[in-house]
Formats: C-alpha cells, sequence, structure tokens
C-alpha cells in the first residue's frame, strides 16, 4: 500500500509540469490510483507478492522466495519493453520494481531502503542484489531530505543517487481541527500473515476499553463494520482518510517508511508497532525512537495492556511530532 500512496504526489507533479503519465501495477494499484485520477490510463502487471511466516525470523522465508523473485524481474524487463514500445514511453520510473526498465528509455528507481538491514547472511545476500539491480537503472532516487533525516542508514550508498524530499499524499493537506470521534485509530498494512495477527491483537486490547476506537484493515473490504466499540474501515481514499485522522487522538501503526514519510507532514501522535522480522521496521522503530523519541511496542509486547496504554499515555502528554523534531535535527 505505502508504494502505491507514496507515487500519488510524484504523479500529481509530473501532470502539473505537462506530462502524460501512464501507470503500472496490480488490480489493487488500480482501484487506489483510479480513486486519486479518474482518467489515468493504468497497465496490469503482477506484483512481487511476498510472504512472512509466523514467526519473527524471516530469512528463511524470504530465501525460499528469491526463484519466485527472480522469475518476477525477469517477466517485468519484458513488460516494461512492451508497454515502452507500446505507448511510445520516454521515462520510467519505477518503485522498487527491480526488472521494470527498458533499453529505449531513461530509467529511475526510486527507493529508501539501498542499504538492508538484517541478519549476517540475509543482509550480505540482499545488498548484493539490491545494488546490483539498482545500478541497471541511471539514477536513484531517494525519498528523503538532505542527511537522510528520515530514513536513517537505510538510504546510505556508494550508488548515484539524489534526494527528492518525502514523497506523501498528505503532503499539502492539514488535518482538521475536530474534537476526537476515537480515542484510537490503528491502521493495519502488511504481508499475511502478520497483517492479520496484527489486527487481531489490536482487537483484543481495544475491546478491554471503553474508547471509542476504529481499525483501517489495510485490505478493499471489511467483513464486519463494527464490534463493540471498535470500528472498521476498509483502505480510504485520500480525502476520507484524512478525515478519520483528524477525528482520532492517536494512530496505532506499523513503522513501514510510506507511514514516517506520511506522519512528517500530518503532525500527529503516533505509536509504531513494526512487522515481526521486517529488519526495515525494525530499525525505522528504533532508529525513530532515538532520533525523535516516537515510542515503539514489539507486535508481541501489544498484548501486555498495562505496557501499551502507559506509553500510549505518555505520548498524549507529549507534544513531539515527525516534522517538528526533523526539521529542528536540521536547524530549519
Amino acid at each position: 500500500m505505502g508504494h502505491i500512496t507514496r507515487i500519488i504526489p510524484l504523479i500529481k507533479e509530473l501532470q502539473n509540469r505537462g506530462h502524460h503519465v501512464i501507470t503500472c501495477g496490480d488490480s489493487v494499484a488500480k482501484n487506489i490510483l483510479r480513486e486519486e485520477f479518474e482518467s489515468i490510463h493504468h497497465v496490469l502487471i503482477d506484483g512481487y507478492k511476498p510472504y512472512y511466516s509466523n514467526s519473527k525470523n524471516q530469512t528463511i522465508a524470504l530465501i525460499k522466495q528469491l526463484p519466485k523473485f527472480f522469475k518476477t524481474v525477469f517477466l517485468e524487463k519484458k513488460q516494461a519493453e512492451k508497454i515502452v514500445s507500446n505507448y511510445q514511453i520516454d521515462i520510467i520510473i519505477a518503485d522498487n520494481r527491480f526488472g521494470f526498465r527498458s533499453k529505449n528509455t531513461r530509467n529511475i528507481f526510486i527507493s529508501h531502503q539501498i542499504n538492508i538491514h538484517g541478519s549476517w547472511l540475509l543482509s550480505k545476500l540482499a545488498n548484493y542484489l539490491n545494488h546490483y539491480f539498482i545500478s541497471k537503472f541511471e539514477i536513484c532516487w531517494v525519498p528523503d531530505l538532505d542527511q537522510n533525516i528520515l530514513s536513517g542508514n537505510l538510504s546510505k550508498s556508494k550508488l548515484t543517487t539524489i534526494n527528492i524530499g518525502p514523497l506523501s499524499r498528505f503532503k499539502n493537506l492539514k488535518l482538521e481541527n475536530i474534537k476526537g470521534q476515537y480515542k484510537y485509530l490503528a491502521i493495519i498494512s502488511g504481508p499475511e500473515p502478520q497483517r492479520k495477527l496484527f489486527e487481531e491483537e489490536l482487537i483484543k486490547v481495544f475491546l478491554s476499553q471503553d474508547y471509542p476506537c476504529a481499525i483501517i484493515n489495510g485490505t478493499s473490504s471489511v467483513r464486519k463494520k463494527y464490534i463493540k466499540n471498535i470500528t472498521f474501515f476498509s483502505h480510504q481514499p485520500t480525502k476520507k482518510f484524512i478525515k478519520l485522522i483528524s477525528i482520532s487522538e492517536m494512530v496505532i501503526c506499523r513503522s513501514g517508511y510510506s507511514s514516517i514519510m506520511d506522519f512528517y507532514f500530518l503532525r500527529k501522535k503516533v505509536l509504531f508497532i513494526p512487522t515481526p522480522g521486517q529488519t526495515e521496521q525494525e530499525y525505522l522503530a528504533e532508529y525513530h525512537k532515538n532520533f525523535n523519541g516516537i515510542e515503539f511496542l514489539k507486535q508481541d509486547e501489544i498484548f501486555l495492556k498495562e505496557s501499551l496504554f502507559k506509553i500510549i499515555k505518555h505520548k498524549e502528554n507529549s507534544q513531539n511530532n515527525l516534522l517538528a523534531l526533523a526539521l529542528k535535527k536540521i536547524d530549519l
């Protein structure tokens, strides 16, 4: 979801500059982008569709998926050449699509994660592949401020990169000053089965409270709209999404980089809960706790209600937000 929504401001900027933009991606990307751009032409191509294990260590699960990864990279290279020929494309901008480039275009790669963290085996293998594929592009755009304020060591590399600033569909929007309808809003995202496990744990905690809470479940539909004090929502278009954030006192979500860019602009109190074994999110959660004082919990600590609400109470009394603290760090 994050990779889809973060290209929305990029598409708008390109269109404002007079470019004709065609998008590519799966049906989920098509539906989300159509909500923002009614007349945009979208070409359906498959995604990588990674899956995680139920355990905290994802190394084995990710290594098992390497054959599927290489196959997808090979296929999307052929698809890119065909799309370039059919639509007379001049420039390809690939957001973490390692094979989506053409010999007949200028090819730009977007990534905030050039230096992959993880176990010795995983980081060694992953960084070799990562740098190999990114180097096939003319340049890599890093969606971050100078000094890599938001991504930290993830964006440090010897590859040819340029920082283009954070990408968020909320960049030019402001939260409404509305009294909180929901005490807590949880945004559930990421691959299965961890997405579902995250949602189940938060439901247990929210049901133990008397406050009205809400959950955006990160899918295109919801089975139940209400359970006692919890209201459920499917993925929301930008205006409805920001309205939900406006009427919620605090947000609980994954520490994915797209979420970090969003909350950099939203100035909202947030508690991060990284996906277990997702080394990027675990690093970002630790980094922003040390850098910005943004608290986080491990997923297996959610059921410890006293710990969760102790942290939440601390955050409720804090005025800290990613934007103010990041700007202070770079003396702006």
